[in-house]
C-alpha cells in the first residue's frame, strides 16, 4: 500500500469528502514509544487543513488521559504506579473510550466537544483543554495502546475507530528518541536513569504492544520517510 505523506494526506482528504454531514471519520495511530506517533498525528493535521483550506482535521494524543497523579497515589501500590506510568493500566481507558463513542454519535454533530491534553512540565492532564468542533470532521487519534485487542475496554476503543495506522521503527531509533525526550522532558536526570527507564518501562510497554494489537489497517515502515 503506498503511504508517501502527500498520498496519506490525499487519502484523508477523500475519506472526508464523502463523509455525511452528521458522520467523522476516526482514525488512530499506534506504535511502539518513539516511533513517531505524535509528529506524523500533528503533521497529517497540518496538511490536510493545508490541503482543504479550513480547520477540518484536529488530532487528539491519548496524553491526555493519563491518570492524573492524584489518582495514581491512590493505587495499592503507589511506587510501581509511579515507576510504570505510561504502561496502558495508568490511562483512563474508560474516558477515552466516552469520548470516542460521543464524537461517533450523529447526535453530537453539531456540539463542540470537550478533550483533555497533557501538560508535560507538570506530569499532569489539562482537562477540557482540546476543542472538537463541529468543522472537524477528520479525528486523528496518536497513542501507544488504541490498537489493542485486551483489554476489553481497550479493544472496545479500537473497533470503535474507522481505520488504524501502526507506525514501524526499528528499536534501536526508537531507543535512542526515547532516552533524549526523557533527558530532555526531566523525566530522568541523566543518560543512564533514562537508558534504566527505557528498559525496565517503555521497553516492557513496546513488548506488549506488539505482542497484544490487533491487525492494522495500514502499517507504515519508516515516518522519516513521509515528512
Amino acid at each position: 500500500m503506498e503511504n508517501s505523506f502527500s498520498t496519506l494526506v490525499k487519502y484523508l482528504t477523500e475519506k472526508i469528502s464523502n463523509l455525511s454531514p452528521e458522520k467523522r471519520f476516526l482514525i488512530a495511530i499506534a506504535g511502539i514509544p518513539g516511533a513517531g506517533k505524535t509528529t506524523l498525528a500533528r503533521k497529517l493535521e497540518e496538511n490536510v487543513n493545508n490541503f482543504v483550506g479550513k480547520q477540518i482535521a484536529i488530532n487528539v494524543s491519548m496524553d491526555g488521559y493519563h491518570y492524573p497523579k492524584k489518582i495514581l497515589d491512590t493505587f495499592p501500590n503507589v511506587e510501581e504506579a509511579y515507576a510504570r506510568r505510561g504502561t496502558h493500566w495508568t490511562f483512563d481507558a474508560e474516558g477515552l473510550y466516552q469520548l470516542v463513542t460521543n464524537l461517533q454519535d450523529p447526535a453530537n454533530h453539531q456540539k463542540v466537544i470537550n478533550a483533555p491534553s497533557f501538560d508535560h512540565a507538570v506530569g499532569d492532564p489539562i482537562e477540557n483543554d482540546i476543542k472538537i468542533f463541529p468543522s472537524h470532521r477528520l479525528i486523528i487519534f496518536e497513542g501507544l495502546y488504541l490498537h489493542l485487542k485486551e483489554p476489553q475496554i481497550w479493544k472496545s476503543i479500537a473497533l470503535k475507530m474507522n481505520e488504524l495506522w501502526f507506525l514501524q521503527v526499528d528499536r534501536e531509533i526508537a531507543r535512542k528518541r526515547i532516552i533524549k525526550r526523557h533527558i530532555e522532558s526531566g523525566i530522568s536526570n541523566d543518560e543512564e536513569t533514562a537508558v534504566y527507564r527505557v528498559d525496565n518501562n517503555d521497553f516492557l510497554n513496546a513488548d506488549y504492544i506488539l505482542e497484544n494489537s490487533m491487525i492494522p489497517t495500514r502499517t507504515i515502515n519508516n515516518i522519516d520517510e513521509y515528512m
